[in-house]
């Protein structure tokens, strides 16, 4: 387990008849890089050892004799947490290998998120689960209207609506850094720009959707300060595109290789499940939680309304009075500007905690989401492609600094969470 001090507050919170806990004080050796004698020498891998009991090397390791059914690897989830635990997945791979092969070694999964309220306590384990519990409060007592017809999403609808909204949000976002506009990364899902074809072309006539793609960047041309919007023949593929040079004199295009990469497939993928959706403005209507949004005996029958009225007469109380209740109404001139708005709504009355690091639980949240085998949840660590492992473990733990610069080169863009 990653840090002391968490260590401390997870043996407080372990069932002694099974479990076991050994805290690093920080990060261990990069056994990728150094020689067997200093890493048997480092003091965390010695413990290690020690503790599992299966012995180390070719002539001294014996999985047979592995002290613990599951080794169970529990770091933070922010960088540093990733790191060490790249670290200790190298070892493993590197040293012990059998005990991955066997379905010994496990990588925790505590909840990202915590929310609470009134006594009431529910953990979240990422993002995308906080975005989905979030939007589906939210989407009580809510109407959404879009277009110039008015068209609604509300309940179950509108939940879904979100969530998938969100999906394409994360792609969208991932392309946009590639065009860094994005006025310009959204004109592509609107103008239908998904296959190969749609770049195809002769050397003096580009297709339609290129053609109708480079106008309407033009039209954006003045207002986002872009110069030499064109568009362009790439004679090696034969294939069209557009280019551009933004403020900051940047050279961006757009062609085929941007469209075939994943992020973008994903991207149009989740567009057309909403498409017909996305027709703003956005008219949001809010009612306040537990109210019905009109005639508060709006969903009985005529019967069934005379029957109370009557049992309110004899009990000398005053018939229900039918009050209608105004709705909240905000436009949003963007899918994202909603997005933002619905997550505030559902987040409203709650209060979210966001955990980064072990030691921010206390022993007994720790056992609750964690550590108690009723409940927790657990990554078992697979090395089903030796080869593709040999490849990654070797370019980002070893010392080939170039093979590495090159890798993070060609996968920069991918990085979700960078500690700068």
């Amino acid at each position: 387990m990653e840090g002391e001090s968490a260590g401390g507050t997870a043996k407080q919170g372990r069932d002694r008849r099974f479990q076991a806990i050994l805290p690093l004080k920080g990060k261990i050796l990069n056994v990728e890089k150094a020689r067997y004698d200093k890493m048997l020498s480092h003091e965390e891998i010695r413990a290690m050892i020690t503790a599992l009991g299966t012995g180390i090397g070719k002539e001294d390791f014996d999985s047979a004799k592995l002290r613990y059914a599951k080794i169970i690897l529990m770091t933070d989830a922010d960088v540093d947490g990733s790191h060490i635990r790249t670290l200790l997945l190298t070892f493993f791979f590197r040293h012990m290998n059998d005990l991955i092969k066997r379905g010994n070694v496990f990588i925790a999964q505590p909840p990202l998120y915590g929310i609470k309220k009134g006594k009431s306590q529910q953990y979240i384990k990422d993002d995308r689960e906080f975005v989905r519990v979030m939007v589906r409060r939210a989407a009580e007592g809510m109407v959404v209207r879009y277009g110039e017809g008015a068209a609604k999403l509300e309940g179950a609808v509108l939940a879904k609506f979100m969530t998938t909204l969100n999906e394409y949000l994360t792609f969208f976002d991932k392309v946009d850094k590639r065009l860094r506009n994005e006025r310009i990364t959204e004109l592509m899902p609107r103008l239908g720009i998904t296959q190969r074809p749609d770049f195809e072309g002769d050397k003096k006539t580009p297709p339609k959707k290129i053609e109708k793609l480079a106008k309407e960047i033009n039209k954006l041309a003045k207002e986002c300060q872009l110069k030499h919007v064109d568009s362009y023949f790439d004679e090696e593929h034969n294939l069209w595109g557009v280019k551009f040079t933004d403020s900051q004199g940047a050279e961006r295009q757009i062609n085929w290789a941007l469209a075939a990469t994943p992020e973008y497939r994903q991207m149009i993928a989740k567009f057309k499940l909403i498409e017909e959706n996305m027709q703003p403005p956005f008219v949001v209507e809010v009612l306040a939680k537990g109210t019905n949004g009109g005639d508060i005996a709006s969903d009985l029958s005529d019967a069934e309304r005379e029957d109370l009225e009557k049992a309110a007469k004899k009990s000398s109380k005053a018939p229900i009075r039918r009050t209608k209740i105004e709705a909240e109404r905000v436009e949003k001139t963007s899918a994202r500007e909603l997005f933002d708005y619905v997550l505030a709504e559902g987040k409203k009355e709650y209060s979210v905690q966001r955990y980064k690091g072990l030691g921010e639980m206390s022993s007994e949240q720790l056992w609750q989401t964690t550590m108690d085998p009723e409940r927790r949840t657990l990554l078992s660590v697979k090395a089903e492609d030796i080869e593709a492992c040999e490849v990654i473990f070797t370019t980002l733990m070893g010392e080939d600094v170039e093979s590495r610069r090159k890798f993070i080169e060609e996968n920069a863009l991918d990085v979700k969470n960078l500690d700068i």
